[in-house]
């Protein structure tokens, strides 16, 4: 068969990538210096033959996905990856604090500095007259801020997996008052109250959820012929044939999600676990960045970033399916990408937990616990 062909072909690739054919190097005539560069230079090798060989099982015998387009593999892959992501976490849990971050300084060396972590909220003044480079420098530096665009699109992304406007925006709510919940503890969620609410929430938010169930309803029901053979002509022109290179890369179907949160108890207990999910993935990002000293821009946050959103939309689909089905929860298997999402965001939450001892033991505000207990009890 094709997977049988590709093993082999791969099999013989692997034997000529890792030098097998080639003469034995003599370390005892090198120098220190270039024995380390050899060393290290095979070390990188190494773990890129191990991650393009799980990735190449992954693509040939990996769960199946609802997803189908581009092709199905893509989406084993995606998988794989997330398995990696989730590997190389439980690497980080079982490593102390300070080589933790020597392993993530090997993978990119700029790291490994203690990070000086921004206020938001140090000046809510929306007009400074007295600023030589502008009177409205704090709203100026808000919004060319690297998380202004970030909160649009993120939110854009989000609508898609979610899909239901009511748990958005539960969501989008949720999260703000998060960001007040733990601002005692990182000072990047210490904001103006006008960029919580106003420019997050009524601004960013609204834009890309708003975005987002648009693109929903406008490809709900479509059906496209990618075989070519419709007894349906279709029209040649240039926008017609964008607009099907584009939905290659959609999903075959875009079923409405149907949540119902407020249907049942048990179902207002489900569709909270997804919110709590979504929160956890948010915080995780900024307290990881934190506790591992990885500045917000470095390129390690935009793949996990990636690895997050390349998952989102299948594990969504997975989990909603596992809820819904007719045989109910105790008779039906969580699909596996809902089921590696939830063993992922655990255990970010256990590297928080261990590699951030020490660095959260300032009390917790009366104002947030008093809040808290008013809003669980009533």
């Amino acid at each position: 068969s094709g997977s049988v062909s590709a093993l082999f072909v791969c099999a013989m690739a692997l034997v000529v990538l890792s030098g097998a054919f080639k003469p034995q190097v003599d370390m005892s005539s090198l120098s220190p210096g270039r024995k380390e560069e050899i060393r290290r230079s095979n070390l990188w090798d190494s773990i890129k033959a191990v991650c393009a060989a799980y990735l190449l099982y992954s693509a040939l015998q990996g769960p199946d996905t609802h997803m189908v387009r581009p092709h199905p593999a893509i989406w084993k892959v995606m998988h794989g990856l997330f398995v990696l992501y989730l590997l190389f976490l439980v690497f980080l849990l079982c490593q102390e604090t300070n080589d933790a971050r020597s392993v993530l300084q090997f993978l990119s060396p700029d790291l490994g500095v203690e990070l000086p972590e921004r206020a938001y909220g140090e000046d809510c003044r929306i007009y400074t007259p007295e600023d030589p480079d502008s009177r409205f420098r704090v709203l100026r530096d808000t919004v060319f801020d690297e998380f202004f665009v970030g909160h649009i699109l993120g939110w854009y992304g989000k609508a898609i997996a979610l899909r239901n406007m009511k748990l958005l925006w539960a969501y989008s709510v949720l999260f703000e008052l998060m960001e007040l919940t733990f601002q005692h503890w990182l000072r990047n969620f210490n904001e103006c109250w006008w960029d919580s609410w106003v420019l997050d929430v009524a601004f960013c938010n609204f834009i890309g959820i708003h975005f987002g169930m648009m693109t929903v309803r406008y490809m709900e029901g479509r059906m496209y012929d990618w075989t070519g053979t419709g007894k349906n002509k279709r029209r040649r022109g240039l926008a017609d044939r964008i607009n099907r290179l584009l939905a290659v890369f959609t999903p075959k179907t875009w079923d409405t999600y149907s949540w119902s949160p407020t249907s049942s108890p048990l179902r207002f207990l489900q569709c909270a676990f997804v919110i709590i999910l979504c929160l956890v993935f948010e915080l995780n990002a900024f307290f990881l960045k934190y506790v591992l000293w990885i500045p917000p821009p470095h390129v390690l946050n935009h793949i996990r970033l990636a690895l997050w959103f390349g998952m989102a939309n299948v594990a969504t689909r997975e989990y909603y399916v596992f809820i819904t089905s007719r045989q109910g929860m105790t008779l039906t298997k969580m699909g596996a990408n809902a089921w590696l999402t939830i063993a992922v965001a655990l255990v970010e939450i256990m590297i928080t937990i261990k590699h951030g001892r020490g660095m959260f033991e300032a009390p917790w505000p009366t104002h947030v616990l008093v809040f808290w207990f008013i809003f669980l009890v009533c």
